[in-house]
Protein backbone atom coordinates (compact mmCIF):
# COMPACT_ATOMS: atom_id res chain seq x y z
CA UNK A 1 0.00 0.00 0.00
CA UNK A 2 4.81 3.34 -3.68
CA UNK A 3 3.37 6.60 -4.57
CA UNK A 4 3.96 9.44 -2.20
CA UNK A 5 1.67 11.77 -0.27
CA UNK A 6 1.55 15.43 0.58
CA UNK A 7 3.10 16.49 3.83
CA UNK A 8 0.57 17.72 6.33
CA UNK A 9 2.16 20.09 8.84
CA UNK A 10 5.87 19.37 9.19
CA UNK A 11 8.15 22.09 7.89
CA UNK A 12 11.44 20.25 7.63
CA UNK A 13 11.37 19.31 3.95
CA UNK A 14 9.50 19.31 0.70
CA UNK A 15 6.02 17.91 0.80
CA UNK A 16 5.75 14.16 0.24
CA UNK A 17 4.71 12.69 -3.04
CA UNK A 18 3.25 9.41 -1.85
CA UNK A 19 -0.42 9.42 -0.85
CA UNK A 20 -1.57 7.66 2.27
CA UNK A 21 -3.65 4.52 2.00
CA UNK A 22 -7.17 5.75 2.76
CA UNK A 23 -9.48 4.16 5.31
CA UNK A 24 -13.04 3.33 4.49
CA UNK A 25 -14.23 -0.09 5.52
CA UNK A 26 -12.09 -2.33 7.73
CA UNK A 27 -11.77 -5.22 5.26
CA UNK A 28 -10.80 -3.28 2.15
CA UNK A 29 -7.26 -2.30 1.34
CA UNK A 30 -6.51 1.09 -0.08
CA UNK A 31 -4.24 2.81 -2.49
CA UNK A 32 -2.17 5.96 -2.60
CA UNK A 33 -4.77 7.95 -4.46
CA UNK A 34 -6.84 8.28 -1.29
CA UNK A 35 -9.84 6.18 -2.30
CA UNK A 36 -10.98 2.64 -1.63
CA UNK A 37 -9.06 0.29 -3.83
CA UNK A 38 -7.62 -3.21 -3.85
CA UNK A 39 -4.27 -2.15 -5.16
CA UNK A 40 -1.12 -0.94 -3.47
CA UNK A 41 2.65 -0.98 -4.01
CA UNK A 42 2.74 -4.78 -3.54
CA UNK A 43 -0.28 -5.47 -5.75
CA UNK A 44 0.22 -8.15 -8.38
CA UNK A 45 -3.31 -8.30 -9.75
CA UNK A 46 -2.28 -6.49 -12.92
CA UNK A 47 -5.43 -4.40 -12.94
CA UNK A 48 -3.84 -1.20 -11.67
CA UNK A 49 -5.50 1.41 -9.52
CA UNK A 50 -9.27 1.46 -9.95
CA UNK A 51 -9.42 4.97 -8.52
CA UNK A 52 -7.06 6.28 -11.16
CA UNK A 53 -9.30 4.79 -13.81
CA UNK A 54 -12.37 6.45 -12.31
CA UNK A 55 -10.69 9.85 -12.05
CA UNK A 56 -9.42 9.47 -15.59
CA UNK A 57 -12.89 8.64 -16.82
CA UNK A 58 -14.39 11.65 -15.06
CA UNK A 59 -11.71 13.91 -16.49
CA UNK A 60 -12.34 12.49 -19.95
CA UNK A 61 -16.08 13.14 -19.66
CA UNK A 62 -15.41 16.69 -18.47
CA UNK A 63 -13.07 17.21 -21.41
CA UNK A 64 -15.57 15.92 -23.95
CA UNK A 65 -18.33 18.10 -22.53
CA UNK A 66 -16.03 21.13 -22.67
CA UNK A 67 -15.12 20.47 -26.28
CA UNK A 68 -18.73 19.80 -27.26
CA UNK A 69 -19.80 23.08 -25.66
CA UNK A 70 -17.09 24.99 -27.47
CA UNK A 71 -17.90 23.30 -30.76
CA UNK A 72 -21.58 24.10 -30.37
CA UNK A 73 -20.77 27.75 -29.76
CA UNK A 74 -18.39 27.94 -32.69
CA UNK A 75 -20.33 25.47 -34.86
CA UNK A 76 -17.12 23.71 -35.85
CA UNK A 77 -16.43 20.04 -36.60
CA UNK A 78 -15.25 18.42 -33.28
CA UNK A 79 -12.28 16.65 -34.84
CA UNK A 80 -11.14 19.71 -36.71
CA UNK A 81 -11.65 21.89 -33.67
CA UNK A 82 -9.42 19.68 -31.49
CA UNK A 83 -6.72 19.56 -34.16
CA UNK A 84 -6.68 23.33 -34.44
CA UNK A 85 -7.02 23.93 -30.69
CA UNK A 86 -5.04 21.19 -28.85
CA UNK A 87 -4.50 23.53 -25.90
CA UNK A 88 -8.18 23.04 -25.00
CA UNK A 89 -7.41 19.50 -23.83
CA UNK A 90 -4.58 20.58 -21.56
CA UNK A 91 -6.50 23.54 -20.16
CA UNK A 92 -9.54 21.40 -19.40
CA UNK A 93 -7.56 18.66 -17.65
CA UNK A 94 -5.47 21.18 -15.68
CA UNK A 95 -8.56 23.00 -14.50
CA UNK A 96 -10.15 19.73 -13.39
CA UNK A 97 -7.04 18.55 -11.53
CA UNK A 98 -6.69 21.94 -9.82
CA UNK A 99 -10.28 21.71 -8.66
CA UNK A 100 -9.72 18.22 -7.22
CA UNK A 101 -6.58 19.35 -5.41
CA UNK A 102 -8.41 22.28 -3.81
CA UNK A 103 -11.23 19.98 -2.70
CA UNK A 104 -8.74 17.52 -1.21
CA UNK A 105 -6.83 20.27 0.62
CA UNK A 106 -10.07 21.63 2.09
CA UNK A 107 -11.14 18.15 3.18
CA UNK A 108 -7.78 17.41 4.80
CA UNK A 109 -7.82 20.73 6.64
CA UNK A 110 -11.32 20.05 7.96
CA UNK A 111 -10.33 16.58 9.20
CA UNK A 112 -6.91 17.48 10.62
CA UNK A 113 -6.40 16.46 14.27
CA UNK A 114 -6.43 19.27 16.79
CA UNK A 115 -3.07 20.45 18.13
CA UNK A 116 -4.04 19.83 21.77
CA UNK A 117 -5.13 16.28 20.98
CA UNK A 118 -1.83 15.60 19.21
CA UNK A 119 0.15 16.95 22.17
CA UNK A 120 -1.84 14.88 24.69
CA UNK A 121 -1.56 11.71 22.60
CA UNK A 122 2.20 12.09 22.17
CA UNK A 123 2.55 12.47 25.95
CA UNK A 124 0.41 9.38 26.59
CA UNK A 125 2.21 7.24 24.03
CA UNK A 126 5.71 8.16 25.17
CA UNK A 127 4.81 7.39 28.81
CA UNK A 128 3.16 4.03 28.04
CA UNK A 129 5.79 1.36 28.68
CA UNK A 130 3.73 -1.29 26.87
CA UNK A 131 4.37 0.39 23.51
CA UNK A 132 7.06 -1.08 21.28
CA UNK A 133 10.12 1.12 20.82
CA UNK A 134 12.94 0.60 18.34
CA UNK A 135 16.05 2.71 17.99
CA UNK A 136 17.07 4.65 21.10
CA UNK A 137 14.40 4.24 23.83
CA UNK A 138 15.64 7.49 25.36
CA UNK A 139 16.11 9.38 22.10
CA UNK A 140 14.90 12.98 22.12
CA UNK A 141 13.68 12.87 18.51
CA UNK A 142 10.42 10.90 18.71
CA UNK A 143 8.90 9.35 15.59
CA UNK A 144 5.54 7.70 16.30
CA UNK A 145 4.23 5.53 13.48
CA UNK A 146 0.64 4.30 13.10
CA UNK A 147 0.62 1.36 10.69
CA UNK A 148 -1.12 -1.82 9.55
CA UNK A 149 0.85 -5.00 8.88
CA UNK A 150 -1.24 -5.59 5.73
CA UNK A 151 -0.47 -2.15 4.28
CA UNK A 152 2.09 -2.11 1.48
CA UNK A 153 3.02 1.53 2.08
CA UNK A 154 3.57 0.75 5.76
CA UNK A 155 5.97 -2.06 4.87
CA UNK A 156 7.88 0.38 2.67
CA UNK A 157 8.10 2.97 5.45
CA UNK A 158 9.07 0.38 8.05
CA UNK A 159 12.11 -0.48 5.94
CA UNK A 160 12.95 3.22 5.64
CA UNK A 161 12.56 3.68 9.40
CA UNK A 162 14.76 0.66 10.12
CA UNK A 163 17.47 2.32 8.05
CA UNK A 164 16.90 5.68 9.75
CA UNK A 165 17.55 4.34 13.26
CA UNK A 166 20.86 2.95 11.99
CA UNK A 167 21.86 6.41 10.82
CA UNK A 168 20.90 8.26 13.99
CA UNK A 169 21.26 7.19 17.60
CA UNK A 170 18.81 9.87 18.73
CA UNK A 171 15.63 8.52 17.08
CA UNK A 172 13.01 6.93 19.31
CA UNK A 173 10.76 4.99 16.93
CA UNK A 174 7.47 4.08 18.62
CA UNK A 175 5.24 1.67 16.69
CA UNK A 176 1.48 1.81 17.19
CA UNK A 177 -0.37 -0.85 15.24
CA UNK A 178 -3.56 0.46 13.70
CA UNK A 179 -5.20 -2.62 12.14
CA UNK A 180 -7.64 -0.76 9.93
CA UNK A 181 -7.98 -3.56 7.37
CA UNK A 182 -9.98 -5.87 9.59
CA UNK A 183 -9.66 -9.13 11.49
CA UNK A 184 -6.61 -10.47 9.64
CA UNK A 185 -4.64 -7.32 10.42
CA UNK A 186 -5.71 -7.51 14.06
CA UNK A 187 -4.50 -11.10 14.34
CA UNK A 188 -1.06 -10.19 13.00
CA UNK A 189 -0.82 -7.29 15.44
CA UNK A 190 -1.78 -9.53 18.35
CA UNK A 191 0.91 -12.04 17.40
CA UNK A 192 3.46 -9.22 17.31
CA UNK A 193 2.40 -8.20 20.83
CA UNK A 194 2.68 -11.84 21.89
CA UNK A 195 6.21 -12.08 20.47
CA UNK A 196 7.12 -9.05 22.60
CA UNK A 197 6.15 -11.09 25.68
CA UNK A 198 9.08 -13.36 24.81
CA UNK A 199 11.43 -10.47 24.07
CA UNK A 200 11.33 -10.88 20.29
CA UNK A 201 9.20 -8.01 19.03
CA UNK A 202 11.89 -6.40 16.87
CA UNK A 203 12.75 -9.70 15.20
CA UNK A 204 9.10 -10.67 14.70
CA UNK A 205 8.29 -7.22 13.32
CA UNK A 206 11.18 -7.47 10.84
CA UNK A 207 10.06 -10.92 9.68
CA UNK A 208 6.52 -9.65 9.07
CA UNK A 209 7.89 -7.05 6.68
CA UNK A 210 8.88 -9.81 4.28
CA UNK A 211 5.58 -11.72 4.39
CA UNK A 212 2.43 -10.74 2.50
CA UNK A 213 -0.73 -11.18 4.58
CA UNK A 214 0.42 -14.11 6.75
CA UNK A 215 -2.25 -16.46 8.08
CA UNK A 216 -2.12 -18.03 11.55
CA UNK A 217 0.03 -20.94 10.38
CA UNK A 218 2.55 -18.53 8.88
CA UNK A 219 2.61 -16.48 12.09
CA UNK A 220 3.30 -19.60 14.11
CA UNK A 221 6.00 -20.51 11.59
CA UNK A 222 7.73 -17.16 12.17
CA UNK A 223 7.60 -17.80 15.90
CA UNK A 224 9.17 -21.23 15.45
CA UNK A 225 11.87 -19.77 13.19
CA UNK A 226 12.76 -17.24 15.91
CA UNK A 227 12.92 -19.93 18.57
CA UNK A 228 9.82 -18.81 20.43
CA UNK A 229 7.56 -21.04 22.51
CA UNK A 230 4.82 -21.41 19.89
CA UNK A 231 2.14 -22.58 22.32
CA UNK A 232 2.77 -19.57 24.56
CA UNK A 233 2.83 -17.34 21.47
CA UNK A 234 -0.64 -18.57 20.44
CA UNK A 235 -2.01 -18.20 23.97
CA UNK A 236 -0.65 -14.67 24.40
CA UNK A 237 -1.88 -13.63 20.94
CA UNK A 238 -5.42 -14.59 21.89
CA UNK A 239 -5.26 -13.17 25.41
CA UNK A 240 -7.39 -10.36 26.80
CA UNK A 241 -4.24 -8.28 27.27
CA UNK A 242 -3.43 -8.40 23.54
CA UNK A 243 -7.00 -7.51 22.61
CA UNK A 244 -7.07 -4.67 25.14
CA UNK A 245 -3.87 -3.28 23.66
CA UNK A 246 -5.47 -3.13 20.21
CA UNK A 247 -8.53 -1.43 21.72
CA UNK A 248 -6.31 1.18 23.40
CA UNK A 249 -4.61 1.95 20.09
CA UNK A 250 -8.02 2.40 18.49
CA UNK A 251 -8.70 5.22 20.95
CA UNK A 252 -5.69 7.08 19.57
CA UNK A 253 -6.90 6.42 16.02
CA UNK A 254 -10.30 7.90 16.80
CA UNK A 255 -8.92 10.99 18.53
CA UNK A 256 -6.51 11.67 15.67
CA UNK A 257 -9.26 11.15 13.11
CA UNK A 258 -6.87 8.79 11.36
CA UNK A 259 -8.17 8.13 7.86
CA UNK A 260 -5.25 6.24 6.38
CA UNK A 261 -1.97 4.54 7.13
CA UNK A 262 0.87 5.02 7.50
CA UNK A 263 0.51 8.13 9.63
CA UNK A 264 3.30 9.64 11.71
CA UNK A 265 3.71 12.11 14.53
CA UNK A 266 7.30 13.26 14.11
CA UNK A 267 8.82 15.50 16.75
CA UNK A 268 5.30 16.56 17.72
CA UNK A 269 4.09 17.28 14.17
CA UNK A 270 1.61 15.19 12.19
CA UNK A 271 2.89 13.67 8.94
CA UNK A 272 0.12 12.15 6.86
CA UNK A 273 1.15 9.23 4.70
CA UNK A 274 4.45 7.85 3.46
CA UNK A 275 7.30 10.10 2.39
CA UNK A 276 10.47 9.89 0.36
CA UNK A 277 14.22 9.69 0.96
CA UNK A 278 14.78 13.43 0.81
CA UNK A 279 12.36 14.11 3.61
CA UNK A 280 13.66 11.18 5.65
CA UNK A 281 17.19 12.54 5.31
CA UNK A 282 15.96 15.88 6.64
CA UNK A 283 14.41 14.16 9.67
CA UNK A 284 17.63 12.26 10.34
CA UNK A 285 19.64 15.49 10.18
CA UNK A 286 17.20 17.13 12.57
CA UNK A 287 17.42 14.17 14.95
CA UNK A 288 21.22 14.29 14.98
CA UNK A 289 21.18 18.04 15.55
CA UNK A 290 18.82 17.66 18.52
CA UNK A 291 21.23 15.63 20.66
Amino acid sequence: MTKKTKKKTTKVAKKPVVKAAAVSTPKKEACACGKECKCGPDCKCGKGCRCTAVVGAIAAVALVLSIVALVQVRKADPEEFVKKNPQVILESVNAYVEKLEKQQAAEEAANAPKANDVKDIVAAITKDKTNHVLGNPKGSFVMIEFFDYNCGYCKHMNKAMADAIKRSDNIRWILIDAPIFGEKSERIARYAHAAAKQGKFAEFHAELGAVAQPDEAALEGIGKKLGLNVEKLKKDANSKAAKDKIAKNREYITRLNLRGVPMFIIDGEVQQGAFGDEQMNAYIEKANAKK
